[in-house]
């Protein structure tokens, strides 16, 4: 059985925090799961072909924290780039089953939503717990899909 099904090129910047030498990625990583441990293939500024990494996504930056002290101190700033290897692949944001209903109800497609805007909208929705409120957010997501059509 393989050890991961994807790989996805990565780059960005060192940056030491406290005694660790952290690899923060220039882009933030959407539809990963975070905390998720994981294997990098560092080919700069030193070729570490096996990296123990854990990805840590946060809401507006990702980290690849080393598992292991493998990166020498004093290289913080400089750039990085490898290819991290995933256990799984991009995994796509799930719409609440009441979202959903609501969105077919109003013949609004969901499936068109870029990363940021799934993020948005679901953390949106998922700070209201059931009843009234939520119902409220429902209904203004919707209303903001349709009007876009």
């Amino acid at each position: 059985m393989p050890r991961h099904t994807g790989e996805l090129a990565v780059h960005g910047r060192l940056e030491q925090r406290e005694e660790k030498v952290l690899l923060v990625v220039d882009e933030r990583l959407s539809g990963h799961d975070t905390f998720l441990s994981t294997t990098l293939r560092l080919d700069r500024p030193v070729h570490l072909p096996k990296l123990p990494v854990r990805i840590l996504t946060f809401d507006d930056v990702t980290v690849l924290a080393p598992l292991h002290p493998a990166l020498p101190q004093g290289q913080a700033g400089e750039g990085w780039s490898g290819t991290l290897l995933l256990p799984h692949g991009a995994r796509p944001p799930t719409i609440p089953d009441d979202l959903a209903q609501a969105a077919a109800d109003a013949g609004v497609d969901t499936s068109s939503w870029s990363p940021a805007e799934a993020r948005q909208l679901l953390t949106f929705l998922g700070e209201a717990g059931p009843g009234p409120v939520r119902t409220e957010r429902i209904d203004m997501i919707i209303a903001a899909l349709a009007s876009r059509s």
